[in-house]
C-alpha cells in the first residue's frame, strides 16, 4: 500500500519528543515509524503535561509532526472574558468526568474545532482513556486505532488495591471496542485482550536500532538503571539500593533519569538526572539492571538494554510481555540474595556473562528490530 499523502491523527498528552521515559519513547518511535511510510502527522497534546514536566514546545520535530494542537482544560482566567464565564457556569453545571479528570467541555470544544475541517485516513489515540475525545465525532471514515500501552486496570490496582475491578475491567474493554484496531506492547495483554476482542488486536512490541559494539569500549560502570520517577520505579529501586547492594562487593552503579531524586546519595552511585543521549552511558556498562516490583506492561528500559547487547538482571517483572520467558538476555528473580549472586557470578564469570551477552544480541534481533515493527505497521494499516 502506498501511504505517501494519507494523514494521521495522533492524540499522546505529553510531549513525544521529551526523551524522558518508556512511554515516551514507545510514542517517539511510532511516529518515527509512521513518518518513515510516508504519513502526514497532525500531533494532539495536553497543555498541563507539557507544563507539569517542564516540557517545550520547541522539541517537537518538524520533520515528522505537520501540525500540532495543544489543548487546555480551560479558557484564560479573564474576567471580563465572555468565553471564561461561558465554560465556568458550564462546569457549575456538569457532572466531572470520573475517569479522566483532565477532560473537560472546553478542552473538547477546543478540539472539536480543530477537528471539524480536517479529514483523516487514521486516528490513533494513545490510552484508552482518552476515547471520549473522538468517540462522538463524525469519524469521516478514519480507521481508529488505539495504542494501549498498558493493561490500564491491572496498573491502577497497583496503586489502589480496593478498586473495583470489574468495574474498571468493564470500563477498558468498552473502550477497546470502539476502536477498529487495538494495539498491545506486550504478549501478555495481548492474549488477554484478544480473548475479549478477537479480530482486532495486533501486538507491536517495542522497537529500537541496533547499537551492538563493534569494538571493545572500556567499561565505566558495573551496572545501569535508567528510569523516570514514577512510583514503580521508585519503590523498585530503592529495593535494590536498600536490599541488594549491601550484598554486593566493589559494584558500582549509574542511574539515569528522574529517579535519580528518589534514592540516597552513595559513593558508588552515579546519578544522571538527564541524559540528552543514553548510548555512551550503556555503552561504558557492563549489565543492565531492572528491579521491578510492581507495574504491568513490557519494560520499555530492558528492551532498550538488550538493543545494546547488555545482560539484564532483574525480578521476574522485568521479562513481562516477552514472548519468551528464558534464553532472552535476562537472568530474573525475586529474592535479594540471589539477585546480588547474579550480578556477582556475571563480573566474575566471563563464560557466562558472553552466554548472556549473546542470547541478549540474538533475543532482541528476532524480537525488537525497527524493520520488523516497521512492518507490523504496516499490518494494522492495511
Amino acid at each position: 500500500m502506498n501511504y505517501l499523502n494519507k494523514r494521521v491523527l495522533f492524540f499522546f498528552p505529553e510531549n513525544p519528543f521529551a526523551k524522558r521515559g518508556g512511554n515516551i519513547t514507545r510514542a517517539y518511535t511510532n511516529l518515527k515509524h509512521l513518518k518513515s511510510l510516508g504519513l502526514k502527522i497532525d500531533l494532539v497534546g495536553i497543555e498541563d503535561f507539557y507544563k507539569n514536566f517542564g516540557d517545550s514546545y520547541e522539541d517537537i520535530d518538524k520533520n515528522i509532526i505537520d501540525d500540532i494542537l495543544i489543548l487546555k482544560r480551560r479558557p484564560l482566567k479573564k474576567l471580563s472574558s465572555y468565553i471564561y464565564w461561558k465554560y465556568k457556569i458550564i462546569k457549575f453545571f456538569t457532572k466531572k468526568n470520573k475517569s479522566n479528570f483532565f477532560y473537560t467541555k472546553y478542552f473538547q470544544d477546543t478540539f472539536d474545532d480543530f477537528y471539524k475541517d480536517k479529514t483523516y485516513d487514521y486516528i490513533i489515540i494513545n490510552y484508552e482513556f482518552w476515547t471520549d475525545v473522538i468517540r462522538k465525532q463524525n469519524l469521516k471514515g478514519a480507521v481508529t486505532i488505539i495504542d494501549t500501552h498498558d493493561w490500564i486496570t491491572l496498573n491502577e490496582f497497583y496503586k489502589n488495591k480496593e478498586m473495583n475491578i470489574g468495574r474498571k475491567f468493564n470500563e477498558e474493554i468498552k473502550n477497546l471496542s470502539f476502536y477498529d484496531k487495538v494495539i498491545t506492547i506486550s504478549y501478555d495483554e495481548y492474549f488477554v485482550f484478544k480473548s475479549f476482542l478477537p479480530n482486532k488486536v495486533f501486538n507491536i512490541p517495542p522497537s529500537f536500532s541496533e547499537n551492538f559494539e563493534t569494538e571493545f569500549i572500556e567499561k565505566e560502570y558495573d551496572l545501569i538503571f535508567v528510569g523516570s520517577d514514577n512510583p514503580f520505579n521508585i519503590h523498585s529501586l530503592n529495593w535494590f539500593v536498600e536490599k541488594v547492594m549491601p550484598l554486593l562487593s566493589n559494584i558500582n552503579i549509574c542511574v539515569i533519569g528522574r529517579v535519580c531524586n528518589h534514592i540516597p546519595d552513595k559513593a558508588n552511585i552515579k546519578k544522571i538526572p538527564f541524559a540528552d543521549h543514553l548510548d555512551e552511558y550503556y555503552h561504558k556498562s557492563r549489565i543492565a539492571i531492572c528491579p521491578m516490583l510492581e507495574g504491568t506492561g513490557i519494560k520499555i528500559k530492558v528492551v532498550e538494554a538488550l538493543s545494546f547487547g547488555l545482560p539484564v538482571v532483574g525480578n521476574e517483572k522485568a521479562v513481562d510481555g516477552f514472548i519468551q520467558k528464558t534464553g532472552n538476555g535476562c537472568m530474573v528473580t525475586n529474592d535479594e540474595k540471589q539477585f546480588a549472586n547474579i550480578i556477582t557470578r556475571l563480573c566474575s564469570d566471563e563464560t557466562l556473562y558472553e552466554k548472556q551477552r549473546e542470547e541478549a544480541v540474538e533475543f532482541f534481533k528476532n524480537n525488537f528490530s525497527e524493520k520488523k515493527s516497521i512492518e507490523l505497521w504496516k499490518s494494522v494499516l492495511e
